[in-house]
């Protein structure tokens, strides 16, 4: 199993290989382990391009148009439900935030915001679980091939 892999079976009928394509990619682009994104898209929509949340989180990784319309413009986003579009803004808030630095904090902010509710550290450490396996998966692709 490859990354394109690890990211159909884990999406099922939403996974495609140019989702993996574009996780990859935006991932890349800004920094972020792609383990990660894919946890949180996971989390968030269950892969689900279409999926709208009840504070009208939209998308992949549940984006929230009134609180990241400045985010929107500088990326160019015109479109939540455009799978790339999505991505990029929700990984480019995953960075700002500093994901890298400290995880647990970054994944707390970015689904219940500066308020903290404790049902946003449940939320953080399932998308960390996730990131586990799938880093876990590829981990042992790896050994595998060599």
């Amino acid at each position: 199993m490859k990354w394109i892999e690890l990211v159909l079976t884990v999406c099922g009928a939403y996974g495609t290989s140019g989702l993996a394509d574009q996780i990859h990619n935006v991932a890349k682009e800004f920094g972020v382990e792609r383990t990660m994104v894919l946890g949180i898209i996971v989390k968030e929509s269950s892969c689900n391009t279409f999926a709208v949340g009840t504070s009208d989180d939209r998308g992949l990784m549940q984006v929230i148009p009134k609180w990241h319309k400045d985010r929107m413009e500088d990326l160019d986003v015109t479109d939540l439900y455009n799978p790339l579009q999505n991505i990029r803004v929700g990984t480019h808030f995953l960075a700002a935030l500093g994901i890298n630095e400290d995880p647990l904090d970054a994944l707390v902010l970015y689904n219940g915001g500066y308020r903290r509710p404790t049902s946003s550290y449940y939320y953080a450490y399932d998308v960390l679980a996730k990131k586990g396996r799938y880093d876990a998966s590829l981990e042992n692709i790896r050994k595998n091939d060599e």
